[in-house]
């Protein structure tokens, strides 16, 4: 493989988007505006960025008595996409505490349900590094609050959400797309 240097990128900036479920891979021109069936999630934390989980058994190796090491096996895995909005918004406290839309009431407060439930939405996530870009889509990903709302006189208020990623049947159940970033 040949060493391509704008496939090198540094998360300088980015966008989150959520769409409804099952929502088509866009076409990426401008990462601010995926298309009108995206919805921004709007600010998030620089301080912590987004992070891209893995949890998981490890592969082991297995052998037998005339060969130490016969195969590897693939365990099973669970990846997610965790962030920090930083914005006190209805769709921030949807994904938070897992009220969805009808939670919002009439004068645009939320009404916090005492069983939440994960909202699922496609949800796409651009990196920025100046021209270059790298978006990351998934079809379809159970979104919830994932930790304490964070409070710093110094800072912003954070409300930690957490994704996992799962399969679609649109794209053979498999968890989403990654661009390929070349020269």
């Amino acid at each position: 493989m040949a060493e391509i240097d704008n496939s090198v990128i540094q998360p300088g900036g980015g966008y989150i988007f959520v769409a409804p479920v099952g929502t088509a891979k866009p076409t990426i021109t401008d990462p601010t505006d995926p298309g009108v069936a995206w919805e921004t999630i709007g600010h998030t934390s620089l301080d912590e960025l987004p992070e891209i989980g893995r949890d998981g058994d490890d592969p082991e190796t297995l052998g037998s008595w005339q060969n130490r090491k016969l195969r590897v096996t693939s365990p099973d895995v669970t990846y997610s996409i965790a962030f920090q909005s930083i914005q006190s918004t209805s769709l921030t406290y949807q994904l938070y505490f897992g009220g969805g839309e009808s939670a919002v009431q009439v004068d645009g407060s939320f009404r916090i349900p005492s069983a939440p439930q994960a909202q699922e939405k496609a949800l796409l996530l651009v990196i920025v590094d100046g021209e270059n870009f790298l978006p990351m889509w998934h079809p379809r990903v159970s979104l919830l609050g994932s930790d304490a709302v964070g409070m710093d006189p110094e800072g912003f208020v954070t409300y930690p959400i957490k994704g996992t990623l799962l399969g679609h049947s649109s794209i053979g159940n498999a968890l989403g797309e990654w661009a390929s970033v070349a020269a």
